[in-house]
């Protein structure tokens, strides 16, 4: 039965009025070659992939000339095949990867269980067999290939960067005016001018090959090769010495030695760095020390933080490090000057001197920072540690003349330990736990462990089950974002695409990637469509009764498709409010059309012949797009976001984009390009023919339709 919509009892929408929309979200682009599989057979992979923040973008191939030549075209990320169904096998597509050296994962989809299968694909250094039915299964497995090429990817170009770095430091080694030598096991094996100089020496082949110890006074060798043994022992990569040296003429003088583990040709040297400054030594500790802490300053923290963390890479030795920002030193600084501040930082760092031990090492690495490496490897001990100097920092006053001064503090902690990350990344997850923290509480003052993703993952099945009851609840909220004319000044219609958030206990907003998936029947995923259609049709009503020409672009599951009650309720309701059907474009996705085509076909039929019109979105990804084009009319079509990302980043890839569009131009269809971010992107567009743009460049998601159409843009 037809119901009337009442426009004045939508509270629901006005009830977060004020929230700020999150910022929209890229997906992963991924490059994907179908070996053997139908279009049908690709469908319900692109859309498991779509809901997973991973846009594909695939080509399908079928016998052995298609395969190479698709190989030569582009780098690609992941082949997925199928059992063997003709005379190009699998197998076959592995030896030509092996023969051309190609670092393609590859994921053989089988059409249920099957340990024959599954060893027989193993046997052919196939990654995975993984039975179609299984989804969850082949979401996981293609993630985890992906991650694994993404690494080998990184280790490559880790390994090319490495390369260039050793030759660039060859080079500045050679040309540097400090005397520098190497030795494999103690004898001289690179020199440079430098050392030639400070010894007296006139060529390389005087001294390459000896021991550096023939070149030390007498009574100092052993000092030498028992530094050598410690630096062994103990794991050390650095190490500083006095010694007395002797020139080619037996004079002898005195040299500051730094000793130094390189790599070099993947063999470990000894670099011998030669300073012949009387007060080196006395300097070294007046740059490593902060001025206005006393505390060790950031090069100190950096030169020791390596070593740590190299320790900790062999194992054994876990310890962590304590981040600590002081949360109101930069109101305290323009309040009171460098005076105030400087006085606080001296006050809390001689707290620090006395309250930290020995063993640990204290730093001062910024004006608002202090780091601690609690070198014990029980993570509770370093945040109960923590807490405790929490509550004494915020204790801690500072007197400027006559005024007292205190501050809050904000600590992040990270474990280091066998596989811990390099040091920027290992101090930016430090931060990052405090900048969570402070989104937590709002001011800071407290402690705050940074958790890795991997288990941050394991704790979502916890939170599925929230989302449900959230769903359940219907705590949703509709945000819109315009559509806007790329090619034209005439804005007799402004678009809006409608957009459903859910909001969690916190009021953040969750998009539909992020908790659609727990509906797992379709009967509910059909009432968050008629929930997010009814809603949209109380604001269309709303802006229609203020004259205000709206058209909005509704997203429909694919669920919907076979609601056979829906269209008939929705005519009821347009019917009843007078709301012209023409004001409303229903979206489906390109993959939801793939799997049920016939069942798109027919829903679309009837959307048409009550007037409504239809997009299809997330365009150019399936095999047979061109098929879908002709099976389901549609007014409009919305490039899938890949295509906008890529855009300006290869000149093939634009040659295809730019001959998209004029295809779609050529079949009366108007052309939307999704999620633009900048101008460089608006130009490329409107450059390509592209008929309407959306994105955070023109406006965020919002609560209300107030874009300026008429506005220049």
């Amino acid at each position: 039965m037809s119901q009337v919509i009442e426009v004045d009892d939508s509270t629901l929408l006005n009830k977060y009025e004020n929230n700020q929309p999150r910022k929209q979200r890229l997906r992963r682009n991924v490059q994907l070659l179908f070996l053997g599989l139908s279009a049908e057979e690709t469908a319900p992979l692109i859309t498991l992939l779509r809901t997973s923040r991973i846009s594909p973008r695939g080509k399908q191939v079928n016998n052995e000339t298609e395969f190479l030549s698709a190989l030569s075209e582009r780098s690609w990320d992941l082949i997925l095949c199928t059992i063997d169904r003709g005379e190009f096998t699998s197998k076959q597509a592995i030896s030509h990867l092996k023969r051309l050296d190609k670092d393609i994962p590859v994921i053989q989809i089988i059409p249920s269980s099957d340990s024959h299968l599954l060893l027989q694909g193993l046997k052919n250094h196939i990654q995975a067999v993984v039975p179609l039915d299984e989804k969850e299964l082949v979401l996981i497995n293609i993630r985890r290939e992906l991650d694994h090429l993404d690494n080998r990817r990184r280790l490559r170009a880790a390994e090319a960067s490495l390369a260039e770095a050793e030759k660039r430091a060859q080079q500045l080694m050679l040309s540097s005016k400090n005397a520098i030598a190497c030795c494999d096991q103690g004898s001289l094996v690179c020199i440079n001018e430098s050392f030639l100089d400070l010894l007296g020496f006139e060529s390389n082949e005087q001294v390459e090959g000896k021991p550096l110890v023939d070149f030390l006074n007498f009574e100092d060798r052993k000092k030498f090769t028992e530094q050598l043994s410690k630096m062994d022992a103990q794991h050390l990569n650095e190490s500083e010495l006095q010694l007395s040296v002797q020139r080619s003429d037996r004079t002898e003088f005195t040299a500051n030695m730094e000793l130094s583990i390189i790599e070099r040709n993947q063999k470990q040297l000894i670099r011998v760095l030669f300073r012949v400054d009387d007060h080196h030594v006395g300097g070294l500790l007046n740059e490593d020390l902060d001025y206005i802490s006393g505390l060790f300053n950031k090069h100190h923290l950096h030169k020791q933080l390596e070593q740590i963390t190299q320790r900790a890479q062999r194992g054994g030795n876990d310890c962590s490090l304590l981040y600590i920002e002081l949360d109101q030193l930069a109101q305290i600084k323009e309040k009171r000057g460098h005076e105030g501040s400087d006085q606080l930082i001296r006050d809390i760092s001689a707290l620090l001197h006395k309250k930290v031990n020995k063993a640990h090492l204290l730093t001062h690495p910024e004006e608002n920072a202090f780091v601690i490496i609690f070198k014990d490897p029980h993570v509770e001990k370093a945040e109960a540690f923590a807490e405790k100097l929490c509550q004494c920092i915020a204790k801690t006053c500072s007197t400027i003349s006559g005024m007292e001064v205190q501050s809050t503090c904000s600590i992040g902690i990270t474990v280091i330990n066998d596989s811990t990350p390099p040091q920027d990344e290992l101090l930016n997850r430090a931060k990052m736990a405090i900048a969570d923290l402070r989104k937590e509480k709002g001011n800071g003052n407290g402690v705050k462990l940074h958790i890795p993703q991997a288990a941050i993952i394991e704790e979502k099945d916890d939170e599925y089950e929230n989302i449900r009851t959230l769903i359940d609840q219907k705590n949703f909220r509709l945000l819109y974002q315009p559509i806007v004319n790329l090619t034209s000044d005439d804005h007799k219609e402004q678009y809006y695409e409608v957009l459903l958030r859910l909001l969690d206990d916190e009021k953040n907003m969750l998009a539909p990637c992020d908790f659609m998936a727990t509906v797992e029947d379709s009967e509910a995923s059909i009432k968050v469509d008629r929930w997010v259609i009814e809603h949209s049709l109380i604001q269309l009503k709303r802006s229609l009764n203020q004259e205000i020409k709206n058209t909005l672009f509704i997203n429909i599951s694919a669920h919907v498709l076979s609601d056979t009650k829906l269209l008939t309720w929705l005519s009821g309701v347009l019917r009843k409010n007078k709301i012209p059907a023409e004001r409303l474009v229903f979206q489906i996705s390109e993959s939801d059309i793939a799997i049920s085509p016939r069942q798109a076909q027919a829903f679309t039929e009837k959307l048409q012949k009550i007037h409504c019109r239809v997009c299809i979105k997330h365009f150019g990804n399936a095999l047979n797009a061109n098929d879908i084009l002709s099976m389901v009319h549609s007014d409009f079509v919305k490039l899938d976001a890949s295509y906008t990302q890529d855009l300006n980043n290869t000149p093939e890839l634009d040659e295809q984009f730019y001959s998209l569009i004029q295809q779609l131009g050529s079949l009366d269809k108007i052309s939307i390009a999704p999620q633009v971010e900048d101008t460089k992107t608006m130009a490329s567009l409107w450059k390509a023919g592209v008929d309407y743009v959306q994105g955070n460049y023109l406006q965020p998601p919002k609560e209300k339709m107030d874009y300026d159409f008429f506005a220049e843009q």
